[in-house]
């Protein structure tokens, strides 16, 4: 059975049933420019890549650094989408939520370097921050056929006000999908964390 018919058709119906109410705000709009500028030599540049269709990622997914029970709001990507986020070398760790599902990413990066993340569906399980190597065996590298497509059919974000003020306004939902994501991060063997943990000889020149 083909779902796809059905789900625009309930969509639409969601839709008309709102058309009396204001859209909402978007939480985040195309950039200026679209041309990826160079990692600055006291920064490192991390690339958030969300290559997924219009309707798996019609929720857009926040982006967080966190710092114990402290966070702050980085980038918001949506379908189709692409986030420049800059990074003081060193350290980070970070989450993604819409809110819901919690998921980490440890980062350790250099400056003047440039990395690529993916920013990964995962059916019922909200979006995975899956670091992209320069090479392996592992589809998560540049050297995927896959990895020209999704930098060609994405468009380079920033973040709106409307988000910061989404993500506030859910802050309890965040906080629990952080204490959640935690459990679930510190549960993973050293191989899986391994996975999700982007390090400094991941930098890639393209």
């Amino acid at each position: 059975m083909n779902l796809r018919p059905l789900l625009l058709s309930v969509l639409l119906v969601v839709l008309g049933g709102c058309a009396s109410e204001p859209p909402p705000k978007p939480r985040f709009v195309e950039s200026a420019s679209q041309t990826l500028a160079p990692p600055p030599p006291d920064q490192a540049q991390i690339v958030f890549v969300e290559p997924i269709n219009a309707i798996q990622g019609l929720i857009p997914v926040g982006i967080f650094e966190v710092d114990g029970d402290k966070r702050s709001l980085l980038a918001t990507t949506g379908a189709h989408s692409k986030a420049v986020v800059l990074f003081k070398p060193g350290h980070h760790l970070l989450m993604a939520t819409q809110p819901g599902v919690g998921h980490y990413l440890d980062v350790n990066v250099e400056a003047g370097k440039r990395y690529y993340v993916l920013v990964r569906f995962i059916y019922a399980n909200g979006f995975q921050l899956r670091p992209l190597r320069p090479a392996g065996s592992s589809d998560y590298t540049v050297q995927n056929k896959a990895f020209a497509n999704w930098l060609a059919e994405t468009r380079f974000v920033d973040k709106t006000p409307a988000s910061d003020e989404y993500f506030e306004r859910w802050k309890d939902r965040v906080a629990e999908s952080q204490a959640d994501g935690w459990k679930t991060w510190l549960a993973k063997t050293p191989q899986e964390r391994a996975e999700l943990t982007l390090n400094p000889e991941d930098a890639v020149s393209r």
